[in-house]
Parts: C-alpha cells; structure tokens; sequence
C-alpha cells in the first residue's frame, strides 16, 4: 500500500504545462491522475491518461478524489492564481506533503510557500533563463542547480582535447566537476580520472557557472 502511494501523483490542472508533467510522469511508470474542471480537457486527455473532471478548489471534491492517496501532487494551474493558491491549501489541509505548484509570478510563488509548498516552479522564467544561457553560451545544456551552482553539457574544449580527466587536471585548475564523458556512437561514461576527452565528446560538467565558463574558454 505505501509503495503503491508513493509511486502516484495526482496532477491539478490539464494546460499545456499540467497535461506535459502528468504525460510524462506516465512514460515513466508513475501512477498518474490528472484533474481538471474543465470537461473539454478532461476528454481531450482521457484517452492517454487517467483523468477526472472536478474543481478542486471544492473540498468536497478534494475527498471525493481521494487525495490522501497519493504520494505527490502537482498544482499545474495557470490561469487563476486565486484558483492555484485554493487548491494547493485543500491539498495541504487534506495531508498532501510532497507538493509542487506552478507560479506566474513573484507574489504568486510567495503566497504558495507561506502556505506549505514544498516546490515551487516558475516555468515560464526557469525556461526563460535557461534559454538564455544557451543562446549566449557554447552549452549544449543548461541545469541551474541552487546559487552559482550549475550542470551544463558541453562539447570538449580544445585545450584538454586528448587527455585524461586526471591529466587536464580539470577539478585542481578550475574547481569544476567531470560528470560524465558522452562520445559520438559511444555510450555515456561516468567521469573517471583515466577517461580521455576526445574534441567531439560531450562533457556533463558541474560546479559554479564563473567557473565552468572559464574551463570552456581557455585557450
């Protein structure tokens, strides 16, 4: 029964953010139940993934859904915030712990961790930054971890191109990590020191963004 609760996720809301998380969880073996008022969504989705039509800003509906059964719940609401913080406070009230909730703005994300929220995700900036990282960068990918903290992918840099991580020396000179090494028709390789980083390989680095920059633009 435990394995079963936290293996679910119930998802709040079927826009395209929502109806993406509770796809995807589905891909992945999760147990998905994806919520929406909204009776044109609701039937839109139902073929893929099962879904219930109720407001769940509604505490009666709360309990009809059963939300204490599910491990994780997913407030994807968008486009009412009176509407997002309502349901995310039934959720709570109901002994939901492990909750994540979209916000659309700075005051939204302030109001929905006052009230308990675990996670709070502001998809429109985080997809905002992380384009614009790409865009001005030679990344490849781009992961802001907490702070200056960063993962990114990124082809090797010249200046190591042929040598081992151990002999790059690449934690000692430049404070960064080599996660793992990716080679075009190779397999992805954790980074051991005796692995060789050929020019065209994929680097997964992490450490601070200052510092992963000034690995990738040395000369």
């Amino acid at each position: 029964m435990e394995d079963r609760i936290n293996n679910s996720v119930l998802v709040v809301g079927l826009g395209r953010f929502g109806s993406a998380v509770a796809t995807t969880l589905d891909d992945l073996g999760k147990e998905v139940l994806a919520v929406d008022k909204d009776p044109e969504l609701v039937a839109r989705w139902s073929a893929l993934i099962p879904t219930v039509q109720a407001d769940m800003t509604d505490v009666m509906a709360v309990e009809q859904v059963g939300v204490s059964e599910f491990g994780s719940a997913v407030v994807a609401i968008g486009d009412s915030v009176e509407a997002s913080v309502i349901t995310a406070g039934n959720l709570l009230d109901a002994g939901v712990t492990d909750l994540w909730a979209k916000s659309v703005s700075k005051e939204h994300a302030r109001i929905l961790q006052r009230i308990g929220a675990r996670h709070i995700i502001n998809a429109e900036t985080d997809a905002g930054k992380r384009i614009g990282h790409l865009v001005s960068s030679n990344y490849l990918d781009y992961i802001e971890i907490a702070g200056p903290h960063t993962v990114v992918k990124a082809h090797t840099p010249a200046h190591v191109a042929g040598m081992t991580i151990a002999d790059a020396k690449v934690h000692d000179r430049f404070g960064i990590v080599v996660v793992g090494v990716k080679g075009p028709g190779r397999e992805f390789e954790y980074g051991a020191n005796e692995l060789v980083m050929h020019r065209n390989d994929e680097l997964i680095l992490a450490g601070p963004q200052r510092q992963i920059d000034r690995f990738l633009a040395q000369q």
